[in-house]
């Protein structure tokens, strides 16, 4: 992950804001994916589709069109969004295959007759979109032209993705109750050093409670961090060995749905025991900059401006930024970077960090619908840091 991120630090309005581009290029081309829902969220978002393998879907206005094979035509008649399902081989499908064509090769021609029924010689694709299979639509003369803002149309979130999100945060506290239930069972052995059910309690045991409530819950965690001390200084430190009392521990859990695939994004920073004076303080500046960007959060303003103002707030209280001029002491050569060093906050979506920033690259205005973290951290190599308050 690219950030730290707290719960319910978001931007979100249910009304859903007017679409602000055609569904497919200005000139009236359609948009044609070719690609699989599983790791291409703007398929999925499309058709409620998922599969291994990719699908062709052609997006036409209000058309959302799926050409299936034999194996899932089933399935997207079923479970997708498509307004029309077609079978591959009502586009020559098998002859293709008989003449020995690679799967590749097949669906360009497939894809080629299918435009071709439609009339279309012209497409918009993503930037994703497989080089060798437009050079094989090319040769069949179809003509690709790459869209770059796909990720927008996802911003708007509707009613059902509200839910889902909601869901999988609610899913994320649990899971983060469940390590901390752990965390108040532990007592303190030899050299502070945590004890749960006989056995030193480690970084990799925290993970591993938490990660198995999150599968018990129908969630796919991969790599939450559970950094304990001074491993919590490095923003994406996985974290491992055994838990200290008194030692700040930064939990950053980011689950997906295997369903719907939406995501949470959650930092947790928790003790066992009392943190020391310089964590402290830490925490208090974390927890009022938090407070002040979630405050200023609104349709219309831009990420850029939010994370400057708590940019501001954070050197105010003597901790550095990445922003030139506000640095305590000039930085020396070799030194790690330290205080505010990410942005505040990213979108959370099919993706787990997508459009809009909330960093010194958010340069679009904020939007009803969109939904965001806000995510503030300081940082130091030489005390352990803290990412978002505890409890909040």
């Amino acid at each position: 992950m690219a950030n730290r991120s707290i719960p319910s630090a978001s931007c979100r309005h249910r009304s859903r804001c007017r679409r602000l581009t055609r569904m497919g290029r200005s000139d009236g081309s359609p948009l044609l994916f070719y690609a699989d829902g599983y790791k291409f969220p703007d398929v999925y978002h499309l058709t409620r589709f998922l599969s291994p393998d990719p699908i062709i879907a052609l997006e036409d206005g209000d058309e959302i069109v799926v050409v299936a094979i034999s194996l899932e035509e089933g399935r997207v008649r079923k479970q997708s969004r498509a307004t029309s399902v077609f079978n591959i081989d009502e586009f020559g499908g098998k002859d293709f295959m008989a003449k020995g064509m690679s799967r590749e090769e097949m669906d360009a021609n497939v894809i080629a007759r299918f435009l071709a029924s439609r009339g279309t010689k012209r497409v918009t694709v993503a930037p994703y979109f497989p080089v060798g299979m437009a050079e094989r639509l090319r040769a069949l003369g179809i003509e690709t032209t790459v869209r770059f803002d796909l990720g927008d149309r996802r911003r708007a979130k509707r009613p059902d993705e509200i839910e889902a999100l909601e869901a999988a945060q609610r899913a994320c506290e649990d899971a983060w109750a469940r390590g901390v239930d752990a965390l108040r069972r532990s007592t303190v052995g030899k050299e502070r050093v945590l004890q749960l059910d006989g056995a030193p309690f480690t970084a990799e045991r925290l993970r591993a409670i938490v990660e198995g409530r999150l599968l018990e819950l129908g969630y796919a965690s991969d790599g939450a961090i559970i950094a304990p001390g001074p491993q919590g200084a490095d923003p994406h430190m996985m974290g491992t060995g055994p838990l200290h009392e008194g030692e700040p521990i930064v939990m950053d859990i980011f689950p997906q749905h295997k369903q719907t695939r939406y995501w949470a994004d959650m930092t947790r920073t928790v003790s066992k025991g009392e943190p020391s004076a310089d964590i402290k303080k830490m925490y208090e500046v974390v927890s009022r900059a938090q407070d002040a960007g979630i405050k200023a959060l609104r349709p219309g303003v831009t990420g850029r401006e939010v994370h400057q103002m708590v940019e501001d707030l954070i050197f105010e209280a003597g901790y550095d930024t990445l922003r030139k001029g506000q640095q305590h002491q000039p930085r020396t050569n070799g030194a790690l970077p330290k205080g505010f060093i990410h942005g505040l906050g990213h979108g959370v979506g099919l993706e787990i960090h997508e459009e809009p920033s909330v960093g010194s690259s958010g340069t679009s205005p904020l939007r009803a619908g969109d939904v965001v973290t806000c995510e503030p951290g300081v940082y130091d190599p030489e005390i352990p840091g803290v990412a978002a308050r505890p409890g909040s």
